[in-house]
């Protein structure tokens, strides 16, 4: 493997595309030695103590900066958690508001040792829209990559615009994460922005919503009809308020002790080796256990629902002309597939190749990817 294969690995796993892909995948030996490629990139990329900050492209070719802070002391040979913060004020033309943002949460660094991240975002690449999504994603890989990150304790948190992100992110790509920490914003914003809310996505993470009494950006009255909506829908919201404070986060030094107890207390869900997901068009769509599909005709009602029973894998989806799924905890003879009621099929999984070692790595966000059976499923037309 040329000496260079390492670095296009970080290229590729920083920032994925069909042309780094090919390139990788051209390499005669590639998916023997994908994992030392991955730890040659990692010991190569290993990042210091401290705060930094580095001026990015995102999957759109746009530049931005993202800034970070690690713990004064960090070993490799353990984990510790991320929390990446969302700042607000989006509506600039600003690409490094996310420089120091971080600084939002640093008083958790005194508590324990954990990694603080901020990507930026403006008016052309806002937290709700799929360049904003794409950069949350991008700076999780951008840290793993460098760092010793828990996988099971990866937090998005945001205030006011950041606060509205953390929902988006709830709504389209809410694998990655243990839960969400959204303060002084309004999810219900995201409708009137013109992407619809699905209960079955925001459900399957936890989210702290934090707002004050006084915020005359976002009425208190307005929020709580909003989070009464998410609770009668089935959505998981620990709700905490400020009567007297305002817009922003500058009673933060009162929650400390919340954040902390839920960053130590709350992990990535377990694995339930099952699938329940409507996709958002152009949206990244992370859903748990689905690492890829084709949308169908009409993407724009695609949604899939699946579950084992016995040895056969339950399918129920629409707007899908396959999908590609992995598991990790499958029943002893998996062998069958039923798509939206019809008769089993035989149920074979995809062949380990450097497509599927690639696909597990970008979906997991992790240069190493986890060992997984995968199945790519046709869904008749």
């Amino acid at each position: 493997m040329p000496s260079q294969a390492a670095e296009l690995y970080a290229q590729w796993f920083v920032n994925p595309s069909a042309a780094l892909a090919d390139s990788l995948l051209s390499y005669s030996d590639f998916v023997p030695k994908a994992d030392s490629l991955a730890r040659s990139a990692m010991d190569a990329n290993r990042g210091p103590s401290g705060a930094h900050s580095q001026v990015v492209v995102d999957a759109f070719g746009a530049s931005y900066t993202i800034g970070w802070k690690a713990p004064d002391k960090i070993r490799f040979d353990t984990t510790y958690p991320l929390i990446v913060y969302l700042h607000g004020g989006t509506g600039t033309t600003l690409t490094t508001k996310g420089e120091l943002a971080y600084d939002m949460l640093s008083s958790l660094s005194d508590t324990f040792s954990l990694f603080l991240a901020s990507p930026s975002a403006n008016r052309d690449a806002p937290w709700w829209s799929p360049a904003g999504m794409s950069r949350v994603l991008q700076t999780v890989r951008f840290i793993t990559l460098r760092y010793p990150v828990n996988p099971d304790k990866i937090f998005l948190a945001g205030v006011s615009d950041g606060a509205t992100g953390c929902y988006c992110a709830a709504n389209t790509i809410c694998d990655p994460f243990a839960g969400f920490l959204a303060v002084s914003g309004y999810g219900g914003m995201l409708v009137s922005l013109g992407q619809n809310l699905y209960p079955r996505n925001l459900m399957q993470r936890p989210i702290l919503n934090i707002n004050a009494g006084q915020d005359r950006i976002y009425p208190f009255q307005m929020v709580m009809q909003f989070l009464s909506w998410l609770d009668q829908n089935g959505v998981n919201v620990e709700h905490r308020e400020y009567p007297e404070e305002k817009h922003g986060f500058d009673y933060r030094a009162k929650e400390f002790g919340n954040l902390a107890k839920i960053v130590r207390t709350w992990s990535r869900p377990v694995s339930r080796s099952a699938i329940s997901w409507v996709f958002t068009p152009q949206f990244p769509n992370y859903p748990p256990h689905c690492i890829g599909w084709e949308f169908g005709k009409d993407a724009s009602a695609a949604e899939i629902g699946a579950f084992w029973t016995d040895d056969t894998l339950e399918i129920h989806c629409t707007g899908l002309s396959s999908v590609t799924c992995s598991f990790d905890n499958l029943p002893p003879k998996a062998r069958f597939v039923s798509i939206n009621g019809a008769g089993p099929k035989p149920l074979t999984p995809t062949l380990w190749s450097g497509h599927v070692q690639l696909s597990l790595a970008q979906h997991q966000l992790f240069p190493i990817a986890a060992p997984q059976t995968v199945y790519k499923i046709k869904i008749a037309r």
